[in-house]
């Protein structure tokens, strides 16, 4: 096996697990209703003392799951966006995997698009809460 075939296999073997794990926080999302007490505490909260930034981000993304955006954003100003966040890449991943899996696109043409892309919008996903973040440091 060339070093081709390799990094295609690497790079599909990346996008399941990327999938997988998003797949994983939609999981427990749903398994905790959105106005219940979520098993996993704040690491910030419990390491500082003080409310984190992504305070009501867990039950933020069940009220999503559950279809109510108002309480959504109730919960947490930052839950929509990184939901869409992470609901474009799951998108993203599994038309990666299935691109190279059909032999549609070769590596070398998804790779870059996939790199750009998933920048971009993690910059306009994610910028507001960076923003928030770098003020606090």
């Amino acid at each position: 096996m060339g070093p081709v075939m390799s990094d295609h296999r690497s790079y599909q073997t990346v996008n399941l697990l990327f999938a997988g794990a998003i797949l994983l926080v939609f999981a427990y999302s749903l398994a905790y209703p959105p106005t219940g007490e979520h098993p996993v505490p704040s690491f910030y909260t419990l390491l500082s003392g003080q409310p984190s930034p992504t305070a009501g981000l867990s039950r933020s993304f069940s009220a999503i799951l559950r279809g109510d955006l108002s309480l959504a954003r109730d919960l947490s100003p930052y839950g929509i966006p990184l939901f869409l966040f992470l609901l474009v890449q799951l998108i993203m991943r599994i038309t990666a995997f299935v691109l190279l899996r059909r032999h549609v696109l070769p590596l070398r043409r998804i790779l870059p698009a996939d790199v750009i892309l998933s920048v971009l919008l993690f910059l306009l996903c994610y910028g507001s809460l960076l923003k928030l973040l770098m003020q606090r440091i």
